[in-house]
């Protein structure tokens, strides 16, 4: 649980997530470090759960979203969605960091998109390959084409983005409805 909390509904807690998510993320795709990485995403992790945290269920939904980003990574680069420096690889540590970082944000800054699907749609599609597109231009990931790859992964977060919402949305209902019972 957060040692201190901005109102929940205020635009002061939306920001402050907004925020903490975006310098992290900026963080770890401009240094593309597998070594600095896991150290900004635990930095990461740490104030978002001393601050802004919603106790053990967030917990086990950033964790599981951390494994389906590692299995999702390694499978794009596998199939060839996405190289280094032009050659096939095994997805770096680095972008494997991104995904508890993101995952942060579905019970916060994105929560206000539950109820809109269609809107969780479009967000995930452009804000997923624009979010992929911006990251292969500041490191050396490389869409495996430059057509396909991010209409890949616009349709790819067409759907997760929604999906992740709606899981995370059912963590927060199950966390409050344990807040009732004690």
């Amino acid at each position: 649980m957060a040692i201190w909390r901005p109102p929940e509904s205020g635009l002061v807690y939306t920001l402050m997530n907004g925020l903490i998510f975006n310098i992290s993320w900026f963080a770890i795709v401009s240094t593309h470090s597998s070594a600095l990485a896991p150290l900004i995403a635990g930095v990461h992790l740490v104030l978002h759960f001393t601050f802004l945290g919603r106790g053990w269920q967030e917990a086990v939904f950033v964790a599981g979203v951390t494994l389906l980003g590692i299995f999702l990574d390694q499978a794009l680069f596998y199939f060839g969605v996405f190289t280094i420096s032009g050659q096939p690889a095994l997805a770096p540590v680095w972008i494997t960091c991104l995904w508890p970082v993101v995952a942060t944000t579905c019970m916060h800054a994105f929560s206000g998109l539950n109820n809109r699907l269609w809107l969780a749609v479009l967000f995930g599609g452009v804000g997923g390959a624009g979010s992929y597109l911006a990251g292969t231009s500041l490191s050396d990931v490389q869409f495996g084409s430059p057509t396909w790859g991010p209409l890949i992964m616009a349709v790819l977060w067409m759907g997760l983005f929604p999906a992740l919402l709606s899981v995370a949305k059912r963590c927060d209902i199950g966390l409050e409805e344990e807040h009732v019972k004690t």
